[in-house]
């Protein structure tokens, strides 16, 4: 769960194909479900909707997934602020791979390990069989 804090930042969090696959819920800053619409992966309306769920049971949510128990009654911004304050940083490896690899890059530094895992285990093959 993130605060998108205007319009032009959501490609800062999503990706267009996200969107498109209606893979994220949104809330105005008064609570209200909004949808955004898309065209040509430029962010082009936003409009109320009705979400699954109310933004409170969203809070109620993340705070589960953050393994905590934050009220979250009151007003969103307080919420929001309780709520981050569980939040836990990210370790320094994570936030070094992240940076120096990016999510992207990571895919491929996996499969080129499998890669290399596998031609490992064929030389040791070759050279144990002979």
């Amino acid at each position: 769960m993130f605060l998108i804090e205007s319009p032009d930042r959501v490609f800062s969090h999503i990706e267009p194909i996200d969107f498109e696959n209606d893979e994220y819920l949104f809330w105005n800053a008064e609570g209200h479900g909004v949808r955004l619409t898309l065209e040509k992966g430029e962010l082009t309306k936003i409009e109320e909707a009705d979400n699954e769920i109310t933004v409170r049971e969203a809070f109620q949510q993340y705070s589960l997934a953050l393994g905590s128990t934050v009220d979250t009654t009151g007003a969103l911004p307080e919420v929001w602020a309780r709520l981050q304050a569980q939040v836990k940083p990210q370790s320094w490896l994570s936030r070094l791979v992240r940076n120096i690899l990016g999510s992207g890059c990571l895919l491929f530094v996996a499969v080129v390990a499998v890669f290399i895992l596998v031609l490992l285990v064929r030389v040791l093959q070759a050279i144990f069989t002979r």
